[in-house]
């Protein structure tokens, strides 16, 4: 597999936090979280499952959580040189900016509370961590279906959840007779 775009996560995560400080934004810590999850995948996707960063995703309560970059950023920014990004990286981190920046938190972690790979995660256990492959093949399948993730492929629900179940008929059919005569 290729090396990842970027050498290490705190650049993004500095990049990130930078654009913020630009726009003048309060950038919450989950939504930073998010915010490189969601970059991180949509990156793998766009370049056949290559990683953006060196990051490993692990599932808690609220989403996704980068755990070297929460231990960085735990009491606050932390003070280290932004370094210049490669152009075609800035290029894309910034698009993900524009598409998710605006969104609440709360948005942001209920969109990727529905991402299978985070789910799978969770499922297994809090700090359990998120396949660089899963989030892969997740986002490939994102990208490709519009951006609607399926919940679950196949199965077909109510309004209020209940699975349907295939009706099969098990009488045989009745004969109708004609009132023609």
């Amino acid at each position: 597999m290729a090396s990842p775009a970027v050498d290490n996560v705190m650049d993004v995560a500095l990049w990130f936090a930078e654009q913020a400080r630009r726009e003048d934004i309060y950038l919450q810590p989950q939504k930073l979280h998010r915010l490189l999850y969601l970059a991180h995948g949509y990156y793998a996707a766009a370049f056949a499952g290559r990683k953006l960063m060196p990051a490993s995703f692990v599932a808690q309560e609220t989403g996704p959580v980068e755990p070297n970059v929460f231990r960085v950023f735990e009491g606050r920014r932390p003070d280290i040189d932004l370094r210049p990004l490669k152009p075609e990286v800035e290029n894309f981190l910034t698009r993900i900016w524009r598409k998710y920046a605006h969104h609440s938190t709360e948005y942001l972690n209920e969109t990727v509370a529905t991402h299978t790979p985070f789910r799978m995660a969770l499922r297994r256990g809090v700090g359990e961590e998120l396949a660089h492959k899963a989030i892969a093949v997740f986002f490939v399948d994102l990208v490709r279906d519009g951006g609607k993730p399926k919940l679950n492929p196949g199965v077909l629900r109510t309004q209020d959840g209940r699975t349907l179940q295939k009706w099969v008929p098990t009488a045989k059919p009745v004969a109708r007779l004609s009132n023609k005569g």
